[in-house]
């Protein structure tokens, strides 16, 4: 059996083998590329390049699409310390404002809405949103993959969590859905939800073997009425599609998601990747299983700050040796870094996982 194969399995109602260690690098790749300090002898190596050294299957994430906004001028400055961008439409102009932050990247400190006077402005830059296909490249990432891995096609987030996380933000947002901006803000949803799903019967027909929602849900935010009212229908739609393509959905996940589990499974969602116990997020592996049911592939397993040296060398290795026990358990399980591997993981223990999962 393949590595693609050994994941691809997990989706199925017949499992076999070990179940995998799959890490996410795609966050910390991305951001070692981009600052120039990956390891030293992986500096010119690609994502697959790098999956491949550390004795991991490969999780390579493609956005075969790219959003625009046409008639609304965009303009964004970047300093040394500050960058903001800068929406005109209705006689508005609408500033985003992001600081670099101690990691070295971007942390949004200011969105486009402020006030209710805001979301004129912002319904038109969402009408003229555009989703076109940029599907090119994805023949040669699956001939650089082989089968080692698989590749995962991105959709755009929920509309719900895209408005929050792009123009609104969760605070102020949030105090707008709950107050006289909630009609509009409804209809903004249903504007992109009918863009979405015609994008994702186009994305769901090209290659690669599953599709990603990367809506970062979070149970601080989304309860399950806040999930009923405006992401489970949204879910139904998008995993019927994905499924009459023969293809598999992918939500990812974000902190606790103890009510959110079952109710991702009611939609038809196939597979979660984020799963952690705290302080990340409030479930292990085997607490999630018996939440979610026995239908919903489970990922991750290992807490992100297990990576860095907050823990101590025996914790680092009772946590994965623990999660690996919980893994073997239950064959539709895979185990991960919940929710990716974050930008400041030591390198090391990365590499050291794999060995205790596949000791020599």
């Amino acid at each position: 059996m393949t590595l693609r194969d050994d994941i691809l399995t997990r989706f199925s109602n017949q499992p076999t083998g070990e179940p995998p260690y799959l890490p996410d690098l795609t966050l910390w790749y991305k951001w070692h590329r981009e600052h120039s300090t990956l390891p030293e002898a992986w500096q010119s190596y690609t994502l697959p390049q790098v999956s491949r050294a550390l004795g991991a299957p490969i999780w390579m994430v493609a956005r075969p699409w790219h959003a625009s906004t046409p008639g609304i001028p965009i303009t964004t400055e970047t300093t040394g310390v500050e960058r903001v961008t800068r929406y005109e439409a209705f006689g508005r102009v609408l500033t985003a404002r992001w600081a670099l932050g101690p990691d070295g990247d971007w942390w949004q400190v200011e969105y486009p809405v402020k006030t209710i006077g805001d979301l004129v402005a912002a319904r038109a830059i969402i009408e003229a949103r555009t989703y076109t296909l940029e599907a090119s490249d994805l023949v040669t990432l699956q001939q650089e993959i082989g089968e080692d891995g698989v590749l995962a096609l991105e959709v755009p987030m929920r509309p719900y969590s895209d408005i929050l996380h792009t123009l609104l933000g969760w605070s102020e947002g949030l105090t707008l859905f709950a107050g006289e901006g909630r009609s509009a803000l409804l209809e903004m949803i249903e504007i992109l939800e009918e863009k979405l799903q015609a994008l994702t019967a186009q994305v769901t027909a090209l290659p690669g073997d599953l599709i990603l929602a990367p809506d970062n849900l979070d149970g601080q935010y989304i309860s399950p009425r806040v999930f009923h009212q405006h992401l489970a229908e949204s879910y139904v739609h998008t995993a019927a599609i994905t499924h009459r393509r023969g293809k598999r959905l992918v939500v990812h996940v974000g902190g606790p998601v103890r009510y959110i589990l079952p109710l991702l499974a009611e939609a038809g969602v196939d597979g979660v990747e984020g799963i952690a116990g705290p302080p990340q997020g409030d479930l292990s592996l085997a607490e999630a299983r018996q939440i979610a049911g026995p239908g919903l592939t489970l990922w991750g397993g290992i807490p992100q700050d297990l990576l860095n040296d907050i823990h101590s060398s025996e914790e680092f290795e009772g946590g994965v040796v623990e999660a690996l026990r919980q893994v073997r358990r239950d064959g539709r399980t895979i185990l991960g870094i919940a929710d990716k591997v974050p930008v400041d993981a030591d390198t090391s223990r990365l590499e050291r996982i794999a060995r205790l999962v596949r000791p020599v």
